[in-house]
C-alpha cells in the first residue's frame, strides 16, 4: 500500500519542510534519525497488532531509559476533517495527509508516531521534558468502509481506553449535531469502555481521560465558550442516556472525564489564525508551570512505556474480542434479568393452560375413530394459537428491553412452548401413523384387481404418504410446532416400513420397467454410434465404438443404481426436508439387478454389430467407397476420365480405397489389435436363462434349476465368437461380389471413352492438299485475297499471343447471334407485312364481290318487276 509505504519511509532532511529551521520553535516538522522509523502502522486495517511496537519507542527515544515519562495523545473523528494535519502541525510527525484535489481515506488503521518537538510560541522551549507518543487513528463515517461500523467503534475505543487526551476533531458546523458529530460513536464507545472498565472505578480509582474538542474552522461568530458550553450538555446528555448496570449507575460523566477545548481558525482561508492557534495549543502542551496544561497526573496509566505497550496490546485483544460493541454488555445484563422473569411467568401461565385445555384432548384409545373424524388443521391452529398468544404476551412485555437479548429470550421461550407442545403432537402423530398404515392396506387390497399398471399403485401409496404428511403439517403448523426431529424418527420409520411391505410387489414390476427403459435408451444411444462409426470406418472405429458402449454401460448402471437404492419423495416437515426411502435394498436383490443390465448390454452389443454390419450393409459400403474415388474427385465433382490409363489408375485407388476397410468390418478389434471380449458368456444358456427372467422372484415350487444341463440345446448351436462380426465365406461372398459391380463399371467406363475417341486420318489432309492445290494457289496469286490472309493470319497470331483468341471467338459468337436475331426479326416483319396487305386486298376484293352481287340482284328484281307488269299488260 502507498500510504503505508510512505509512513514507514525514512525521510531525508531535504524531504520535510522547514528540515533547516530544526532549531526553530516555529518549525513545523522537525528531521529525526535517519535510521528510525517515523511512524509505524500499531493496528493494521485486517486488525492485527503490530509486533514492532517496542522496538520503534525505543529507536525513536531521545533518553535511553523512558520509564513512566512519557505521554500518548490520540485523535479521533470524522474522514477528510484534517486529523493528520492537525498533528503533523502540533507534534512534527509526518502522517499522511489528503490530497486536497481527491477527497478520499488517507489513514488506514492506526498508526503510532513519536514528536520530536511541539510547535509552540516563539520563545518557548519546543521540545517537551516527557516523551510524547501520538496516535493517528482512521475516521469514522468513511465511504470506503460504508455501513461496516465495526472497526471504527473498536478504534476509537481503542484511543480512548489507551491515551492520556483524546482529541476530539470537529468542524464549528458539526456542533450540535447528533450523528456529524459522531454522538452515536461516542455513545456506543462510552457504553462499552463502562462495561470493560467500570468496575475498576468502584474501586476509588481516579484515572480519567481528557476529551480534547478541537474546534476547526471557527470565524469567531459564535464565541467559543457558547460552543464548549453545547457540546459539554451534548456530553452529559449522552452519558445520561447510556444503558448502565445497576452497581454503575450512580457513576458521573465526570468520574470519567475530563473536558477540554480548543479553536483553530480555517487552515487556507484563516493561515496566520491557524498557526497561532496551533501555536498556542503547543503551549498548553508543552509549558507544564502554565495553567491551562493538558496532561495531570490523574491521566497517566501509572505504568512504563513498555508496560504501557503490552497494555495496549492487551486492551486491543480485549477490545476486537469483544462482541458487544455495538450491543452494550450492561444494557444486556439488566435486559437478561427482566426478559427471564418475564419469560417464566408467561411459561408458568402457558402450562396452567396446557393442563386443563390441550392435555385432556390428546388421542388415548381411538381404534373405533375413523382418521377423517379429527380435524387435525383446526387441532394445530389450536395449538398455533397458544404458542401466538404466549409469544405476543411476551413481546408486549419485553420488546422494550434490549433487542438482542430480547429476541435470544424469545427463542428460548419459544422453544420451551415447543417443547410442550411437540410432546402432544407426537401423541396425535402416532395415532395417524397406525390409522394411516391401516387405511393404506384396506385400500390396496381392495383396489388392487382395479389398478391398470403400476402407476395407479403408486398413486395410491403417494397420495397416502400425501394425507399423513398434510395432516401432519396441519398439526405442526408446517413443522414450526416440533422441536426435535428424532423424537418422532420412530413413528416415521413404522409408516415407512409397513408402506413397504404392502407395496413390495408393486416395487419390483416398477423395477423392471425401469430396467427395460434402461435398456431401450442404451440400445438406441448405442445404435447411433454404431451407425456413424460404420459409415466412416477408421483404424479406430472400434475403439470409440468400444469406449463408448463402456461410457453408455457406466452411466446406465449408474442411473439403475440410483433407481434401486434412492426412490426419494421428499415432504417439508419439521425443519428442513425429509428423505422418505422405500428401503428398496431389502426388496430385490439389487446385485442380481445389476448383473442383469450389464449381461443385456452386452447382448444388445453383439445385437447390434451384427445388425448393422451384415453382407449386404457392408457391400453397399463397399460400392459407395469404390464410388467416391472412382466416379468422384477429391472436390466432390464428376471425374471426366481423359484416357484409358486414367480409367485404370482411377480404378485400382477405387478399389483399394473400398477393400481396405473390410478387415474393420469382420472382426470387433481395437487399434493395438485386442479383440473386445465381453464380461459375461453371452451364448451361455444357463446365463441366458438366468438374466432374461424378471425380478420378480417366483415361487419356490416355479423355479427352474439353470444349473442343470441342457444337451439339447447346446447340441443345436455352435459357439459364437464375440468379437467375430463376418465369418471367412461371408466375406469371400462380399468380395466376389463387390468385385463383379466394381468390374462392371470398370468395362463400362473404358467402353464410353474409347467410343468416343475420334480422329482424322492423316491420308485426309493429302487429299484435301491434292484437290484443293488450284484453289490455294489462285489464292495466293491474287493479291487481294493473299493481302486478306496475311491480314487474318497476323491477327490471328497476335490474339493468339495475347491469349485473346477466346474473348475474340465469343464476341464473334455474340456478333453472329445479334445478327441472326436482327435477321428473323427483319424477316418476321416482312412477313407480317405481307400478310396485312394480303388481307387488305381480300377485303377489298370481297367487298367489290358483295357490290357486284347486289347490283345484278337489284337488276333482276327490275327485270322480274318488267316481266310482271309485262304481264299484266297482255
Amino acid at each position: 500500500m502507498d500510504n503505508e509505504e510512505e509512513k514507514t519511509k525514512i525521510p531525508q532532511s531535504g524531504d520535510l519542510d522547514h528540515s533547516s529551521q530544526a532549531s526553530s520553535s516555529s518549525s513545523s516538522f522537525f528531521p529525526i534519525d535517519h535510521h528510525v522509523e517515523r511512524a509505524i502502522q500499531l493496528i493494521d486495517e485486517n486488525k492485527s497488532f503490530s509486533e514492532d511496537l517496542l522496538s520503534y519507542i525505543e529507536q525513536v527515544s531521545n533518553s535511553p531509559s523512558i520509564n513512566n515519562n512519557y505521554h500518548i495523545i490520540s485523535v479521533f473523528g470524522s474522514q477528510s476533517t484534517g486529523k493528520s494535519t492537525l498533528l503533523n502541525r502540533l507534534f512534527n510527525t509526518s502522517f499522511d495527509v489528503m490530497d486536497e484535489s481527491n477527497r478520499q481515506q488517507t489513514t488506514k488503521g492506526i498508526w503510532i508516531a513519536h514528536s520530536p518537538l511541539v510547535t509552540v510560541p516563539s520563545g518557548l522551549k519546543s521540545k517537551s521534558a516527557d516523551e510524547i507518543f501520538v496516535i493517528d487513528v482512521e475516521g469514522s463515517d468513511g465511504r470506503e468502509r460504508g455501513e461496516d461500523q465495526d472497526f471504527e467503534r473498536k478504534a476509537a475505543l481503542f484511543a480512548l481506553s489507551t491515551s492520556e487526551i483524546l482529541i476530539v476533531n470537529i468542524w464549528e458546523t458539526q456542533v450540535g449535531l447528533y450523528h456529524g458529530a459522531n454522538m452515536s460513536l461516542l455513545k456506543t464507545v462510552f457504553e462499552v469502555n463502562l462495561s470493560l472498565f467500570g468496575k475498576a472505578k468502584l474501586e476509588s480509582n481516579d484515572h480519567k481521560v481528557l476529551l480534547l474538542f478541537i474546534i476547526r474552522d471557527h470565524v469567531g461568530v459564535t464565541p467559543l465558550a457558547n460552543l464548549a458550553d453545547t457540546l459539554t450538555q451534548d456530553m452529559n446528555k449522552l452519558w445520561e442516556s447510556l444503558n448502565k448496570a445497576p452497581e454503575l449507575s450512580h457513576l458521573r460523566f465526570e468520574d470519567f472525564f475530563d473536558l477540554g477545548f480548543h479553536a483553530l481558525g480555517h487552515k487556507v482561508l484563516q493561515e496566520d489564525k491557524f498557526n497561532e492557534g496551533i501555536r498556542d495549543l503547543g503551549r498548553k502542551i508543552v509549558d507544564s508551570a502554565d495553567s491551562e496544561y493538558l496532561f495531570k497526573k490523574n491521566y497517566h496509566h501509572n505504568i512504563p512505556i513498555d508496560g504501557w505497550t503490552i497494555y495496549a496490546r492487551n486492551c486491543w485483544d480485549q477490545i476486537d474480542n469483544n462482541k458487544d460493541l455495538d450491543l452494550p454488555t450492561q444494557q444486556i445484563l439488566v435486559a437478561r434479568f427482566k426478559c427471564d422473569e418475564i419469560l417464566n411467568s408467561i411459561y408458568d401461565e402457558f402450562m396452567v393452560s396446557f393442563n386443563e385445555k390441550l392435555l385432556p384432548k390428546a388421542p388415548r384409545d381411538t381404534e373405533g375413530v375413523d382418521i377423517d373424524d379429527l380435524n387435525y388443521e383446526e387441532i394445530g391452529k389450536e395449538f398455533e394459537a397458544h404458542w401466538n398468544e404466549v409469544l405476543n404476551r411476551y413481546d408486549t412485555m419485553a420488546s422494550r428491553y434490549n433487542t438482542s437479548v430480547y429476541e435470544q429470550k424469545r427463542s428460548v421461550l419459544s422453544s420451551k412452548v415447543i417443547e410442550k407442545l411437540s410432546e402432544l403432537i407426537g401423541l396425535y402423530l402416532s395415532d395417524l401413523t397406525r390409522k394411516t398404515t391401516a387405511g393404506y392396506s384396506k385400500a390396496l387390497v381392495t383396489g388392487r384387481k382395479k389398478f391398470a399398471d403400476y402407476s395407479e399403485a403408486n398413486d395410491l401409496r403417494n397420495s397416502t404418504v400425501d394425507d399423513f404428511f398434510k395432516r401432519a403439517r396441519f398439526i405442526s403448523h408446517s413443522g414450526s410446532l416440533i422441536i426435535s426431529h428424532q423424537a418422532h424418527q420412530d413413528y416415521i420409520n413404522n409408516l415407512q416400513h409397513e408402506l413397504d411391505k404392502i407395496f413390495v410387489n408393486q416395487q419390483r414390476v416398477e423395477l423392471d420397467n425401469k430396467t427395460t427403459k434402461i435398456l431401450k435408451k442404451f440400445s438406441n444411444n448405442l445404435r447411433k454410434v454404431i451407425l456413424q462409426e460404420i459409415g466412416d470406418p477408421k483404424r479406430t472405429t472400434w475403439d470409440v465404438i468400444f469406449d463408448s458402449f463402456k461410457n453408455l454401460t457406466e452411466s446406465s448402471v449408474d442411473l439403475m443404481e440410483s433407481s434401486l437404492g434412492k426412490y426419494e419423495h421428499k415432504y417439508e416437515l419439521y425443519y428442513g426436508e425429509i428423505d422418505f426411502l422405500f428401503a428398496v435394498d431389502h426388496i430385490v436383490d439389487v446385485d442380481k439387478a445389476l448383473e442383469k443390465i450389464k449381461f443385456k448390454m452386452w447382448t444388445i452389443f453383439y445385437e447390434l454389430s451384427h445388425k448393422y454390419i451384415s453382407k449386404d450393409i457392408v457391400l453397399n459400403i463397399l460400392k459407395d467407397r469404390f464410388d467416391d474415388v472412382f466416379r468422384y474427385d477429391e472436390n466432390g465433382l464428376p471425374r471426366l476420365h481423359q484416357d484409358t490409363h486414367e480409367v485404370e489408375r482411377n480404378y485400382g485407388k477405387a478399389k483399394e480405397n473400398a477393400l481396405k476397410v473390410l478387415p474393420i468390418y469382420s472382426i470387433a478389434k481395437l487399434s493395438d489389435g485386442t479383440e473386445i471380449l465381453p464380461d459375461y458368456d453371452i451364448f451361455d444358456k444357463k446365463l441366458q436363462k438366468r438374466f432374461e427372467g424378471a425380478f420378480v422372484i417366483a415361487p419356490f415350487e416355479e423355479q427352474v434349476d439353470v444349473d442343470q444341463d441342457d444337451s439339447d440345446d447346446d447340441s443345436d448351436d455352435e459357439r459364437k465368437c464375440f468379437a467375430e462380426i463376418l465369418s471367412e465365406s461371408e466375406k469371400s461372398e462380399i468380395v466376389t461380389k463387390f468385385k463383379k459391380d466394381s468390374d462392371a463399371k470398370f468395362v463400362e467406363t473404358k467402353r464410353s471413352i474409347i467410343q468416343h475417341v475420334t480422329q482424322i486420318p492423316y491420308y485426309i489432309y493429302l487429299i484435301i492438299l491434292v484437290l484443293g492445290w488450284n484453289e490455294f494457289m489462285a489464292i495466293v496469286r491474287n493479291p487481294f485475297f493473299f493481302s486478306l490472309l496475311l491480314l487474318f493470319a497476323a491477327g490471328f497470331y497476335v490474339l493468339y499471343q495475347m491469349n485473346l483468341l477466346r474473348p475474340t471467338s465469343l464476341i464473334v459468337q455474340r456478333m453472329i447471334d445479334e445478327a441472326l436475331v436482327q435477321a428473323k426479326r427483319k424477316l418476321k416483319e416482312l412477313v407480317i407485312d405481307e400478310h396485312d396487305l394480303h388481307a387488305n386486298a381480300l377485303g377489298k376484293m370481297s367487298e367489290s364481290a358483295q357490290e357486284k352481287g347486289s347490283r345484278n340482284a337489284s337488276r333482276s328484281d327490275a327485270i322480274e318487276l318488267d316481266d310482271l307488269a309485262s304481264d299484266d299488260k297482255n
